[in-house]
This record gives structure tokens, C-alpha cells and sequence, in this order.
């Protein structure tokens, strides 16, 4: 089950910028009672970050980074969830406070998850990096981690939730083969970095994809690029020679953008799959550049209609905190609702190991934002036997005039292929999917 390549492209371009640049406490029950907002008797909890008023979690993020990314948005997305929350009177008495903000500059990732453990006092962390070398150690503490899953460093560790399941580059999957099928291409290009196993690995993932799924030829393929190539035009040449018409890249954004004006500036006609472009300045004023192509997005777009309503929560609390709308933003969002499902399920005499062990019991599922996670076994490593969801769905927008116009909607914002068929097979609708998914993972 290959990831999809709005996360891969991301992954492999930022591992490739890298290489260039207590288990909780005891829990009694106190006699006074206080409101809150999901009914019972107020508990006192003896966990780290936790008092009778607040709950206090701290973020680590990349905002500092070689790539320009805005990634210190995650936490504008993480404060309009709590604020949205507290408005409604908090969780067991508490507010949720986001009360350390750490920048890792991406070298330091380690050091910073350190730092936050001996010195901030919080009860979670949130993380959104390019590296995620303290993953490990968030793992051995027992500290309930939710970050932007974009590092291969989430895999088999049960204390860490990214916003999709572990991740598994080089994988077969069907959201690309499909695309190129809806949209008549016959001839694929496929490029990566030389410099990074993981885009590598994530090309050879796309290539064995169409020889599972033969739904279009792969004319060209070059998977030594390297990192920040300023110049593609041989490649275009190429591309263009070979009678390419859709392009996959497992390239960051600059990469793809390079890419995107050397096909106009030759007169290539090939449709792109875009790696993390949900992004509506930088299209309003680019989108040129990209008519016609698709993203995938690993949440439900803005744009679908009609709006869900953890969309319709998101784009009304960012605008009311005055957090940015953006992709890494609504990741927050996401991980914040994860975080407080979390503690709901767990009551009010909550732990951080209770909080783990509720998540950790099911399948998340927060009203079609996402694709399901089933926890019970997302964290695993995709790649061994036993682990592989059932199901594998996708959610896209195409760039038109510089605007995200809804994609492939015969079955609502998600098309989701059922994992059991060897064949490509027509995708089904989320209500299907979640009755694949309960059937638990492919054997």
C-alpha cells in the first residue's frame, strides 16, 4: 500500500534537504467539584503538564528551514482547535493551553525534544519537522506524540500519531494508476533525487505501481536528480521526445516547479500530480504554471461541497484566532482533534498512558476530514506482512484559472479502492470504505 504521493514527494525532498543542511503519574480523585464541559465529577491528575485548570502541551517544528516551508503553521492550526474547545468550556474543568513552541531550525531536532522534556512540563507534544531524530526518545519516555507524518522515524513506535498512518515509501498503491486512467494518459514520466534513498524508493514504488496496475506506459524515468536542480530542460527534451503526457515527481515543490515551467517553455503537455501544493497564494498567483494539474491532499479540500463541519470549525477558528489557512495549519487542526478524542475516551482521571491505550483501541475517524487511521495497527511498519490497511483512498483538487476546483467526486471527496482485490478495480465511497476497514488489516 504505497503512501500517497502528496506525502512521499514531501518526505523524500525534505530528507534530501537535511542531508544539505516518564510514563505518568499516580491519578487520585479530589473531592471538589468542578464544571466541565464533558459531564462527571472533577478528578485530580498527577501527570506532567497537568493542573486542576489547564492542560499544557508544547510543539516542535522546523520553522526555521532551507526550503522556505511554513512550518511553524501547525501551530496555528493546534490553537484555533483548543480555542474552539475552551469556548465550549475546556475538557474535565481544564483549558488545553499550547504553552511551548519550539523551533528545531531542522539540525537540532533532537536536542529540542530533549530540552522540552527536562525543562517545559507538558503532558504531549506536537511536531511538525523535517528530521525527526527525537522520535525515539518521545517513544522510550511513553510521551503522547502527534505530528505531521511526513518521517519514516513514525513507524512501529505506539506512542507516536501522525496525521496519516506509518508511511511506506516504495510500496505498490492505486490512486496514481487510477488518476492516469480517468484521464486517459497513456505515457508516464517518472523523476526522483539521487541524493535521497526514500525518492528513490518512492519512483520504484510508481513504476511497480503501473506494472501492477497497467493502466499507462512508464516512457521515461530518472531517479538521479540532484537536490535543487536549477536546470531541467534536458530532461523536458526527453519527456517530450518520449511522447510523455503525465508526470509524477517524487520532488519537493521547488523541484516540481522547475519542473512545470520548463514544460510550458517547451510546449509539454503532460498533467502533474503535485506534491504538497495545496497552497492558494502562491496558485492564484502561479497557476499557469499548473493548469490542469492535480493534488492530492491528505485532508478533505476546502473547496468539496458541502463543506464538513470540522472544515466549516476549521476555517471559522483560524479566522477568529487569526491563524493561517493552510495545509500545515489544518494538520494541526487534525492533530489537536486526535489529541482530544483521545482524552475523551480516556475520562476524566486521564494519563498520559490512558490517553495512548484510548487511541490506541480503535479506528480514528473524525467525521470524513481524513481517511480513517485504524490505531490498532497504523503504527506498524507498512512494509511487513500483517500490517497493510484494507483500504487505500485518495482525495484530489485540479488547479484551474489559479483555483482548487473538487476532482474525482462520483463518490463524494473520497475514493477509496478496496485492498482485498488483486485487480485495480473502481473506487467506492468512505461509508464503503470504513466497512472494508473494520474487517481489519490485509493478511
Amino acid at each position: 500500500m504505497r503512501i500517497r504521493p502528496v506525502a512521499v514527494a514531501v518526505a523524500v525532498a525534505l530528507a534530501a534537504a537535511a542531508c544539505s543542511n516518564s510514563k505518568g503519574g499516580k491519578v487520585t480523585t479530589a473531592t471538589t467539584a468542578h464544571p466541565t464541559a464533558t459531564t462527571g465529577a472533577f478528578v485530580h491528575v498527577n501527570e506532567p503538564g497537568v493542573s486542576d485548570t489547564e492542560i499544557h502541551v508544547g510543539s516542535i517544528t522546523s520553522t526555521t528551514n532551507p526550503l522556505g516551508g511554513n512550518y511553524g503553521e501547525l501551530n496555528a492550526g493546534i490553537k484555533a482547535y483548543f480555542e474552539m474547545v475552551n469556548a465550549a468550556g475546556g475538557l474535565y474543568g481544564r483549558k488545553l493551553r499550547l504553552t511551548s513552541e519550539r523551533d528545531d531550525a531542522v539540525a537540532n531536532n533532537q536536542a529540542q525534544v530533549q530540552a522540552m522534556l527536562s525543562q517545559d512540563n507538558v503532558f504531549a507534544v506536537f511536531v511538525g519537522t523535517l528530521i525527526f531524530t527525537g522520535a525515539d526518545l518521545l517513544q522510550r519516555q511513553a510521551v503522547p506524540t502527534f505530528g505531521w507524518n511526513i518521517n519514516p522515524e513514525f513507524a512501529d513506535k505506539d506512542h507516536l500519531f501522525g496525521s496519516i498512518s506509518a508511511i511506506c515509501f516504495g510500496c505498490v498503491g492505486r490512486s496514481v494508476p487510477y488518476i492516469a486512467s480517468k484521464i486517459g494518459a497513456k505515457r508516464v514520466a517518472l523523476l526522483a533525487y539521487g541524493i535521497s534513498q526514500q525518492s528513490k524508493e518512492g519512483a520504484a514504488g510508481t513504476r511497480d505501481s503501473f506494472k501492477h496496475f497497467p493502466t499507462a506506459q512508464v516512457a521515461y524515468y530518472d531517479d538521479s536528480l540532484p537536490f535543487g536542480v536549477p536546470d531541467l530542460s534536458a530532461q523536458v527534451a526527453a519527456m517530450k521526445r518520449a511522447g510523455v503526457d503525465f508526470v509524477a515527481a517524487d520532488m519537493d515543490f521547488n523541484g516540481v516547479f522547475t519542473l512545470a515551467k520548463e514544460m510550458q517553455k517547451q510546449g509539454l503537455k503532460a498533467v502533474q500530480i503535485l506534491p504538497n501544493a495545496y497552497d492558494h497564494d502562491f496558485m492564484a498567483a502561479n497557476g499557469q504554471f499548473f493548469e490542469g494539474d492535480y493534488v492530492e491532499t491528505q485532508f478533505v479540500a476546502w473547496e468539496h461541497t458541502p463543506r464538513i463541519k470540522q472544515v466549516s470549525d476549521f476555517l471559522d477558528w483560524t479566522a477568529r484566532t487569526g491563524g493561517k489557512q493552510s495545509e500545515l495549519s489544518m494538520t494541526g487542526w487534525i492533530l489537536a482533534d486526535m489529541f482530544v478524542t483521545g482524552l475523551r475516551k480516556a475520562g476524566p482521571d486521564f494519563s498520559r498512558q490512558k490517553l495512548v491505550d484510548a487511541l490506541n483501541s480503535g479506528i480514528y475517524d473524525p467525521g470524513g476530514l481524513i481517511e480513517p487511521i485504524d490505531w490498532r495497527y497504523a503504527h506498524n511498519d507498512p512494509r511487513k506482512p500483517g500490517n497493510n490497511p484494507p483500504i487505500e483512498c485518495f482525495s484530489a483538487v485540479q488547479v484551474k484559472a489559479g483555483k482548487f476546483v473538487p476532482a474525482f467526486t462520483d463518490h463524494g471527496p473520497w475514493n477509496c479502492f478496496d485492498g482485498h482485490l488483486q485487480q485495480l478495480g473502481d473506487p467506492v465511497s468512505l461509508d464503503a470504505a470504513r466497512q472494508i476497514l473494520a474487517q481489519g488489516p490485509l493478511k
